[in-house]
């Protein structure tokens, strides 16, 4: 039987994964998990930085769904 993750252990996971993008690490985007759904919200440069970051969110393992509440800064 696989070992649940905690919520709180999801988050630092995708915050680490975040930091680790030299275009994104510089930005201050909020990572709220709840049972492995994570909701991203935040404002970014550009729509390719809010793709990068959905991308690097999904890839982390216990990541079941992402809910993309990030926009580009006006």
């Amino acid at each position: 039987m696989p070992v649940a993750i905690s919520d709180a252990n999801i988050n630092n996971d995708v915050k680490t994964a975040l930091l680790r993008d030299d275009d994104l690490k510089i930005l201050e985007i909020t990572v709220v998990s709840t049972k492995g759904d994570v909701r991203l919200t935040g404002e970014l440069d550009s729509q390719n930085q809010i793709n990068q970051a959905i991308l690097i969110t999904e890839g982390v393992g216990a990541v079941k769904a992402v809910h993309n509440e990030l926009t580009v800064k006006r």
